[in-house]
């Protein structure tokens, strides 16, 4: 697996499920892993870097400004990141003694946004954690089951990742049908200690 750049905590069992970790964009892989201790000790635990350097960081996909400075983003580097995390996965589980069919992926920001994107069309993902991101606007029918745990977390003051865009998130997971967890937190663009507690306990709640 040279190609992919990651640390990794392994659980206390072989065979057990797996929490992919996915950082914000300009971060890296040793960001999200400060949570690695707090986890569950029966998960094994991976931080993936992005592949894309930046120079202070990485990122997942680049992310494009317009005339006005408006964010967007482009639909195909979109792809190319999924696939990304896709090609890992199958790498990972396929030559790890880990549980292959239980799958989990947490994101901050940028991180996120692709653990959606992700997650909802990847049937060994069993629970997916959105901190501080979105739902991209383009995702269409998802093709994991309705039962899904997703849990989203947000800071009412997020100044980087307006709190509007967790909101309309989750009503766009709701008409999907699925039944996302939806917590607001007094916080910025960050994860706080409350943040992390309600994060950890969801985890806890599925193994």
């Amino acid at each position: 697996m040279s190609s992919f750049i990651y640390v990794h905590k392994e659980a206390i069992t072989p065979d057990a499920p797996l929490v992919v970790l996915l950082h914000g964009y300009g971060s890296n892989e040793a960001d999200l892993f400060s949570f690695a201790p707090h986890l569950p000790d029966n998960v094994h635990v991976v931080s993936l870097r992005a592949p894309i350097a930046l120079g202070y960081g990485y990122a997942w996909f680049p992310i494009h400004f317009d005339a006005s400075m408006e964010r967007w983003t482009d639909a195909q580097e979109v792809a190319n990141a999924v696939a990304y995390v896709t090609d890992f996965i199958h790498e990972y589980t396929t030559k790890n003694p880990v549980d292959v069919a239980k799958v989990y992926l947490i994101g901050f920001s940028q991180g996120a946004m692709l653990s959606l994107s992700v997650g909802l069309y990847h049937n060994a993902v069993k629970g997916i954690a959105a901190l501080s991101g979105y739902l991209d606007h383009r995702i269409q029918k998802p093709t994991n089951t309705l039962d899904l745990p997703i849990f989203v977390s947000h800071g009412d003051a997020d100044d980087v990742v307006p709190y509007s865009w967790a909101i309309t998130s989750v009503e766009r997971l709701k008409e999907f049908g699925y039944s996302p967890d939806f917590q607001t937190f007094s916080q910025g663009h960050g994860i706080n200690q409350e943040n992390l507690s309600s994060l950890i306990h969801w985890l806890n709640e599925l193994n």
